[in-house]
C-alpha cells in the first residue's frame, strides 16, 4: 500500500508538509499515527500526554473494527428507521471486535437515542423503553474510553433534560478534543439553542456543515430551529423543507416543518406534513399529537416559551382549516362556556396573528372562567397587544392570576 498525503493552508493554498508512506494494510493503523504526529509538527502543535491518550483510544484496535464502524455511522447518518436499525447491527460488531472502541459504544448510544425520538421502537421489534435504558447503558461504556464522540453524547444527554450549562461544558470538551468533529459543534448548537442564544449556535451549525458537506439531517433540524428561536420563520420554513427535500424520511423534521408553515400562515401545507407525520389518522389524532410530542431537546426554564411557540405552532396546524381567527372571536362572543375556553386558548396559540383578536380577548379578562386563559393568550401575542397593558395591570396583584398578569405584561413589553 502507498499513500500519499498532504497538508495546505486553506487560507494562502500554501502547502505546508506533504510525504509518502509505503507499507502493509495490516499497519494502517500505525500510519495515522504517523499522519498525526506529522501534522501536529508542521503546525507546531504541543499535545499533552493526555491528549495523545485520548487520540489513541479514538482508533481502534483492528481494522475489522474499524470498518464495522464505518459502516455503521454511515448507516445512522441516513436518519431513517431501516438504516438505524442497520446501523446499531454494524456497530454492534465493531464494539464486539474492540470492546474497548469507545466512539463504537458512543454511536449505539446515539443510535439508540434517536429510535427513541423518533418513535421507531415498535418498527424494529421493541419498545421505546428497552432502546431508552439501551442509550444510556451505551453512553456508560462510551465514557469509560472518552472521545470526542463521547462527549458529544453527553452534551446532547444534558440537552434532552435542558441542562444548558452541562451540555455546553461537554460540548466544549468534545470540540477541545477534536475541533474537525462536525458532530461536536452540532451538540455545542443544541447547547447554545436551548440557553437563548441561537444566533450563535448558528454559528457552530454552519462550522459542522463545512466540515461535513454531505450533511444529514440532524444537521438541518439544529439549524432550522436555531432560526426558529431567532423568530426567523421565513428562513427556517425554507432550511426545514429543504431538508425534507433531500431526505423525505427524515421524520423528525415534520413537526417543526409543520408548526413554522402553520405560523407562516400556510396551513393546509402544515396540515399535510401532520398527516405525513401520522398516515391516516383522523381529526381527534391530529389534535392530540400536540400533547404527546417527543422530542429530544428541551429548553432550559428561561427560555421555556420558545418550546410552546413550537407546540403552538403544531396545534394550528391540526386545527380544521375552518377555525381562523376571526371564527373564534365569533365563538367567544356568541358561544357557550366550553367553547368559550376553547375560543380563548386557541386565539393565543395563533400569537402575533391573532393581533386583530385582542379587543375582545381585553372583554374576556372581565369573565372570570376566562381570565387567566386570556391573559395567556395576549402575552402570546406579545406586543402588538400593548392595548391591553392597562387591564393587564389592573390583574397583577390579584391572589389567583396575578403572577398571569406579571408574565404576560413581560412579553408584551418585550422584556
Amino acid at each position: 500500500m502507498r499513500v500519499n498525503a498532504q497538508l495546505i493552508d486553506a487560507l494562502t493554498g500554501g502547502h505546508v508538509w506533504a510525504d509518502r508512506f509505503d507499507g502493509n494494510v495490516a499497519d494502517i493503523f500505525a500510519i495515522q499515527d504517523v499522519f498525526v504526529a506529522k501534522i501536529v509538527e508542521a503546525l507546531k502543535v504541543n499535545l499533552t500526554t493526555t491528549e495523545k491518550t485520548e487520540i489513541a483510544r479514538a482508533k481502534p484496535d483492528n481494522i475489522a473494527a474499524k470498518e464495522a464502524f464505518e459502516e455503521g455511522w454511515s448507516l445512522y447518518l441516513r436518519y431513517t428507521a431501516k438504516d438505524t436499525a442497520a446501523a446499531i447491527t454494524s456497530l454492534k460488531e465493531a464494539a464486539e471486535f474492540d470492546p474497548e472502541y469507545g466512539r463504537a459504544y458512543a454511536a449505539l448510544a446515539l443510535a439508540y437515542f434517536r429510535v427513541v425520538e423518533s418513535l421507531w421502537g415498535k418498527g424494529l421489534g421493541r419498545d421505546e423503553p428497552y432502546f431508552w435504558w439501551g442509550a444510556h447503558d451505551y453512553a456508560e461504556l462510551a465514557k469509560k474510553y472518552p472521545t470526542s464522540l463521547s462527549y458529544t453524547v453527553e452534551a446532547l444527554r444534558d440537552v434532552y433534560q435542558g441542562l444548558a450549562e452541562d451540555a455546553r461544558r461537554n460540548a466544549g470538551r468534545a470540540i477541545a478534543l477534536d475541533p474537525n468533529d462536525p458532530e461536536a459543534h452540532i451538540a455545542t448548537a443544541w447547547a447554545l439553542t436551548i440557553s437563548g442564544e441561537p444566533a450563535e449556535a448558528l454559528n457552530f451549525v454552519a462550522t459542522a456543515m463545512r466540515l461535513n458537506p454531505n450533511y444529514p439531517s440532524h444537521y438541518v433540524l439544529a439549524r432550522g430551529l436555531a432560526l426558529f428561536a431567532t423568530g426567523d420563520l421565513k428562513q427556517a420554513a425554507e432550511v426545514f423543507g429543504e431538508g425534507f427535500r433531500r431526505n423525505p424520511d427524515a421524520t423528525a423534521l415534520f413537526l417543526p416543518l409543520s408548526s413554522v408553515l402553520a405560523q407562516l400562515g400556510r396551513r393546509e401545507e402544515a396540515r399535510q406534513m401532520l398527516v405525513k407525520f401520522r398516515p391516516g389518522i383522523g381529526q381527534k389524532g391530529l389534535e392530540n399529537i400536540p400533547d404527546t410530542i417527543h422530542l429530544s431537546f428541551k429548553w432550559d426554564y428561561e427560555h421555556a416559551s420558545v418550546r410552546e411557540r413550537l407546540n403552538d405552532g403544531v396545534r394550528i396546524a391540526a386545527l380544521p382549516l375552518d377555525v381562523t381567527v376571526t371564527s373564534l372571536e365569533a365563538e367567544l362572543e356568541t358561544g357557550n362556556l366550553f367553547s368559550q375556553q376553547y375560543a380563548v386558548k386557541r386565539l393565543g396559540w395563533f400569537g402575533p396573528a391573532a393581533t386583530q383578536a385582542v379587543p375582545a380577548l381585553v372583554e374576556a379578562l372581565k369573565v372570570e372562567h376566562l381570565r387567566r386563559e386570556a391573559i395567556e393568550a395576549l402575552g402570546k401575542i406579545g406586543p402588538p397587544a400593548r392595548a391591553a397593558i392597562p387591564a393587564l395591570v389592573a390583574l397583577q396583584n390579584e391572589a389567583l392570576v396575578g403572577i398571569y398578569a406579571k408574565n404576560a405584561l413581560s412579553k408584551i413589553r418585550g422584556n
